[in-house]
């Protein structure tokens, strides 16, 4: 009789058998999409509803955002959090009230001068188009049904009959918005809570990144940080260096119209110059439209003109060889077709606020989209060969 090693699995005893009811299979795909898309209307909702204290967490979680490497430095430094946020609010402060108490009188007066001045503004305008008119009729041997003066001499007739129309539509809107009490109540309190949202989350900013950071996965966590970490980058390099160019963009319009063009309200056109430059060459287009056409009130068709494209022109050689490549850089930035098509997707969408986010959303997607290219092309449905 042989005997079967003692390694052999032969004679051992049979496993129990399996319990014979069938395991849970977990809830199917249907059922899962039907709960994602349940608690995603629950959330738009509860957005819908709570609308106005998430814009104002929104608004000041991304002035937190913006903030934050200028506190960062102060803490390098060996100064506290609290003491960079009380320098940031200090200059901002300062500026508002130089604002307040110099910018605005002086544009309020320009704005006055200009519509005081508008009438004579616009006979001489028409006496300098008319010899345009009558050289063109003689070349062209037509007969343009316009006279020019006569024309410029009604304007200002056009304008006081609207004027009337003007101050009532004004009235009716002051009026409005003044009925509507406790919402002016609530925007007041808003804006008057917005800087205290934005201190303590400027504050604690470090502090709940690191959180969220402990809060992913672990066998997910270095991809996820290092992603976040380009995202960051890209929009640090973009997003705050373009506000920083069309600042600077803003001020060196304002200070070149007003100190060599003469025209009113340079500061005005300026400053909106640079801050449409968000959109790429929309504010630069703007200002050369709106400069040109106070140089021509003012002045008619002469040099003036010329000037006001000299400033645009210099300014423009100074964004593109110095401000962008020095601020923005160039490999960081997002293609100016791609910039105006996620403003006007933005703004359809979510009006002003989906401006505002549009450029940061679209910087976010793509580093995502960079990084869902680069895994797949190193997939193996990618790099499969016969």
């Amino acid at each position: 009789m042989l005997r079967r090693p003692h390694t052999s699995l032969a004679a051992a005893p049979r496993p129990a058998l399996r319990n014979s009811v069938p395991r849970s299979r977990g809830l199917g795909w249907r059922t899962r999409l039907a709960w994602i898309a349940a608690i995603a209307l629950l959330l738009l909702a509860l957005c819908y509803l709570l609308w106005p204290v998430l814009s104002m967490l929104l608004a000041a979680a991304t002035f937190a955002y913006l903030l934050d490497p200028v506190v960062d430095r102060f803490e390098v430094r060996g100064r506290s959090r609290e003491f960079g946020i009380a320098v940031i609010f200090l200059l901002t402060l300062a500026v508002l009230l130089l604002l307040g108490l110099v910018v605005v009188p002086l544009v309020a007066r320009q704005l006055s001068e200009l519509s005081s001045n508008l009438n004579s503004y616009i006979l001489d305008l028409a006496t300098h188009l008319e010899p345009f008119r009558l050289w063109f009729e003689e070349r062209l041997q037509v007969t343009i049904p316009l006279n020019v003066v006569e024309l410029g001499q009604e304007i200002p007739n056009y304008i006081k009959q609207l004027s009337p129309k003007a101050q009532e539509t004004i009235q009716g809107f002051v009026r409005q918005a003044l009925s509507s009490s406790i919402g002016l109540v609530l925007t007041v309190i808003n804006l008057l809570l917005l800087p205290i949202f934005t201190f303590y989350l400027l504050r604690d900013w470090d502090r709940m990144m690191a959180r969220l950071s402990q809060l992913l996965p672990p066998r997910y966590s270095q991809r996820t940080m290092t992603v976040l970490a380009e995202i960051d980058r890209r929009m640090s390099s973009f997003v705050r260096g373009q506000i920083t160019v069309c600042l600077l963009l803003g001020l060196l319009y304002s200070l070149g119209l007003w100190l060599f063009s003469g025209i009113d309200l340079p500061f005005v056109v300026g400053m909106l110059s640079g801050m449409l430059f968000i959109v790429p060459y929309l504010g630069t287009v703007l200002g050369v439209v709106l400069a040109s056409v106070l140089a021509l009130l003012k002045f008619g068709p002469d040099f003036h003109m010329l000037v006001v494209w000299g400033v645009f022109g210099v300014v423009q050689l100074i964004e593109g060889t110095l401000l962008t490549p020095l601020i923005v850089g160039d490999k960081v930035g997002l293609h100016p077709l791609v910039v105006m098509v996620a403003l006007i997707v933005g703004g359809n969408l979510l009006g002003i606020w989906g401006m505002l986010l549009a450029i940061p959303i679209t910087a976010a997607l793509s580093v995502l989209l960079g990084t869902l290219l680069e895994s797949y092309e190193k997939s193996n449905f990618y790099n499969f060969k016969n």
